[in-house]
Order: structure tokens, then sequence, then C-alpha cells
């Protein structure tokens, strides 16, 4: 080809995409369709561009239109690793005139290559804004096609990984919490954070969202840990709102809700014929939540044999559906939450330990209601306007009730407190609620230890030592077997199949006792 004809080929492949990373909304349809111009306009085959991912701290492949699915999601390196790796640590262009003699390709084939297509060179840019590294363009010429003009090819890519920056940029500033970069890493000085459904002006709450929002944009592993109640389920779907997969499904599923055999065939789906009453295939969860977000609630509690399938689906991105043969591959991120000890279960070996390393890439903790009281009046006050508005009541906290509420052990955290001004509204019958409205308060309460006041006078307030566990200043739990159902129920924020277990019962056995007692369950 002629040098005239070759550079205005590169003057139109950079015109078009330039068009495309200008007018495209979408940041992944828009590098894809660039990649494609490069190589109809200037043969550079199998295109790739990765980001970089500043929690896993690793570059992943945002667009790469010739490779596979199961390539494209297992092709992630580290900053140094690999020729892709190399090129993001020194910020510096890279040829590779022959591939095969290049020991870090010797023994992989690129993806989109065939044996007769002869000998190929490899070139690599930096994607740069200013000092700032945000991952790397690379593509391939083959030999057979003609003379190869590195100096022209790596200026050409320069130019289109200079234009990707801006692009990415800009997609920063629209969409704040929808792309990681390495500027993610510098801590946050920012005031309170501002979630939808998210109510809290704590300090633990503050710092809490702010790991949120910076780990949302990313496609880190998730492990959310805290007692039951404490809005695990409601920070997951923040850190998906809060993340490109906004605009995909987020799927969730409750790992102690559902027996072995059963849970299994949610996760990975099922074939027509794999057990008795599979009448016809399923899709499983992984399926459903595909380019989304799976949330695994209660994690802790899945059982061993599902256990290893769920860890290969994280180290792999595959599975096979329960009586498949066929490899599926997926693209889920995994927000887990449990509220047991995970630490201790690896220790006896209920939960594999290296399936605990790969749930908890971040880990983050919900603090207690009690640990955090100035969140509870808030709380209180954004229960009541949604609820008293549901009902068609408007209905306000008198000063005296509030103190009730900050009275409050609140076993059941959150949950229990929304549960607590949710019953106030349906049963209040004047606009102004007094503490004797709350039926704890009243002599025939059941549960009169959820008021357990904690503003007590300083000098009656024995000095507790800093290590002492949280135990240490619980009541003892009731003789009576009535005081210890409840008392367990209250424990695990009465959720019955917890307090089972807790009380070496099994669930039927719990359900006839709290019908024998006339235990008025609350549900949180």
């Amino acid at each position: 080809m002629l040098q005239g004809e070759q550079a205005n080929l590169e003057i139109a492949a950079l015109h078009e995409i330039g068009k495309l990373l200008g007018l495209s909304t979408d940041l992944n349809v828009a590098l894809t369709s660039s990649l494609n111009i490069l190589r109809s306009f200037l043969g550079m085959r199998n295109g790739t561009v990765a980001l970089f991912d500043p929690v896993t701290a690793d570059l992943f492949l945002e667009a790469a239109p010739e490779m596979s699915d199961a390539d494209r999601i297992r092709g992630r390196c580290r900053p140094g690793e690999g020729i892709a790796g190399r090129i993001f640590t020194t910020g510096l262009p890279t040829v590779i005139p022959d591939v095969a003699a290049e020991p870090l390709f010797a023994s992989q084939t690129a993806p989109g290559a065939s044996p007769d297509e002869g000998g190929k060179a490899f070139l690599g840019v930096p994607i740069r804004d200013g000092r700032v590294t945000l991952g790397v363009l690379t593509a391939e010429r083959l030999w057979r096609e003609g003379p190869i003009s590195f100096h022209r090819d790596t200026r050409v890519l320069t130019m289109v990984a200079n234009m990707i920056a801006a692009r990415v940029r800009l997609h920063q500033l629209e969409n704040p919490r929808q792309i990681a970069t390495a500027e993610a890493c510098v801590p946050s000085s920012k005031g309170p954070l501002k979630f939808v459904g998210v109510v809290g002006r704590s300090a633990a709450m503050r710092d809490l969202l702010d790991m949120v929002e910076r780990i949302a944009p990313s496609r880190a592993t998730v492990l959310l840990r805290g007692e039951s109640g404490t809005g695990k389920d409601l920070v997951a779907r923040v850190i998906h709102e809060n993340s490109p997969r906004a605009g995909r499904p987020f799927v969730v599923l409750n790992c102690a809700a559902l027996p072995e055999t059963l849970l299994e065939s949610e996760l990975f789906g099922h074939e027509r014929g794999a057990f008795t009453g599979a009448m016809q295939a399923k899709e499983g969860r992984f399926e459903l939540a595909n380019g989304g977000t799976l949330f695994l609630d209660e994690v802790g509690d899945t059982p061993p044999a599902a256990q290893v399938k769920l860890l290969r689906v994280l180290q792999e991105r595959q599975f096979e559906r329960l009586g498949g043969r066929r490899t599926i591959t997926v693209d889920v991120r995994i927000v887990a939450a449990t509220n047991r000890d995970l630490e201790e279960a690896v220790r006896e070996g209920r939960f594999r330990f290296d399936l605990y390393h790969r749930l908890s890439v971040v880990s983050l903790f919900l603090p207690p209601l009690r640990d955090r009281r100035e969140d509870i009046p808030p709380l209180a006050q954004d229960f009541l306007g949604r609820l008293g508005t549901e009902n068609g009541k408007r209905l306000e906290l008198s000063r005296e009730a509030l103190g009730v509420l900050l009275g409050c052990q609140w076993s059941g955290n959150v949950r229990q407190l929304k549960n607590c001004v949710e019953r106030l509204v349906v049963t209040a019958s004047h606009p102004v609620i007094a503490p004797e409205d709350f039926p704890c308060c009243r002599p025939s309460a059941q549960s009169p230890c959820l008021l357990e006041t904690v503003h007590q006078p300083e000098e009656a307030t024995p000095a507790r030592p800093a290590a002492a566990p949280a135990s240490a200043a619980e009541p003892a739990p009731p003789e009576d077997e009535h005081g210890r159902v409840l008392n367990a129920l209250e424990k695990t924020g009465w959720v019955q199949a917890k307090a089972a277990r807790l009380l070496g019962m099994t669930p039927r056995q719990l359900a006839y006792r709290v019908r024998k007692y006339g235990i008025e369950l609350q549900r949180f």
C-alpha cells in the first residue's frame, strides 16, 4: 500500500473513532466499536482495552471483540504481570515483532489466531490521562498482510489511547460512581454520603458508605458482615445500583432458606430430567444475574457440596447445570452476606478456607444499631414519615417517645426498629406518639428486656474492661422454657430457624412452643 493511502486510512480511522467515543453513551460499546474500526480500516487484529481495577488491583478486559466471553472474563492480570501488565507499570509503548519468539507468549495462542496465519507482531500502548495510567490498549498485525511500520502503528495506537483516556474521564464525570480508576484509591474527604434508602449520620455509617462508594464501581467480590437486621441486603443493593452493572439484573438468593439439593439447582440451574420432578430445564441464579450482581445472603450456611461448586464459579466464572454437560460462562459480580463467624467455621471445617478468601476480597462490617445510637432518631423519623404516608397518617414522636427508642437494646437491629415504628403507626389514635403507645412499656409486655436502658447514672455503672466480651453485659438466660424460647427469638432477631438452632430444636418443635405459650412473633 502506498504511503499516502495508508495516511488517508489512518486519518479516516481516527476520525471515525473520535466520533464514536464522543457520541456513544455506553463505554463498552464505544471501546468495542473503536477496536473494530482499527481492524477494518488498518488491519489491526485482536484488539483489547484493559482498564485498571483499584480494589482488586488488577487489569480487566473492558473490551475485546475478537475474544470469546470466557477468555475475556478470565483475562485479568496484575500490574507488571505479562506484557499488558508491564506496559501498565512502565507506562511505555511496547512492540514485539514476532509473538512466537517471545517467551511470555510461548505457552499460549492469542485468541482469534489460527495456525495458518503465519507470524504476527504485537503492539501495546498505555492509556494515560496526565500522570495517571488508566489501562492498556493492544493490537496485533500479521506479517503475511505486508510490511509493518511499527513507528506508524504505535503512533496511531497512542492517539487512539489518548482519545480513550478522555472518554473514560468524561464517563467518570458524568457517572462518578460508575468507573474505577487509580484515583479511587485516594482517601475520600467528602462529608456524609447519600444513597437512596440509606439513613445514617454516625461516624460508623459515614465510614461504611465512604467505603461503599469506593468499591461500588469495581468488579471486586464483597462480603458484608454483621448481625441479623443491620441492613446487609440494603447495602448490597446500594453497591449494585452505584456500579456499572446498575442497568443489569440484581438477583438475590438466601443460602440458608433452601435444602442442599434445591440450593444447587437454584444456584446453577438444572436440565430436564436431572432429578425427579425436573420436567423442564431451568436457569439458575448465576445465569439470571449474568452481566449484573448476585447477592448471596447467609452465605455462611452454604452446604459443603455447594461450596465446592461456588468456589469454581468464583475462580473461573464457569459451571454446569445439574444433570448437564455444557459448560456455561457468566459475568457476575458476587456480593455475599453473613452473620456467622466464618473464621470459626473455617477452623471447625464447616466452611472452605479457599472459598473464605475468594469471598472476602473486600469485607465490610455493618455495625449493630445499639453501637450507633445517634442514627436511631433519623431512622425512626424516616420510617415514621414513609409508613405514615402509606397508611394515610401524619404523625410525630414526642421527646419522651424518642427517649424510649433510645433506651431500647434493639437485638433485632434496624429491622426491629422499623417493625416497632410500623406498629406505632398502625395503632396510633392521636397525632403525637407518647411512651404509653409502646406495647413493650405496658405491664403485660412479653418482651420487657428490650427496654433495658443503656443510659444509667455513671456512679451505678461498673467499669467494664475493654476486652470483655459483649455477652458479659447480657442478663443470664431464663430458666423456664417460655423464657428460653423468648430469649432465643430476641437474640436471633425473631428468625425462627436460627432460634431453633440456638435452642437445639427443630423449627417444628420451636413453632409448637411458640403456639403453646402464645408468643406473638415479631416481624422485623
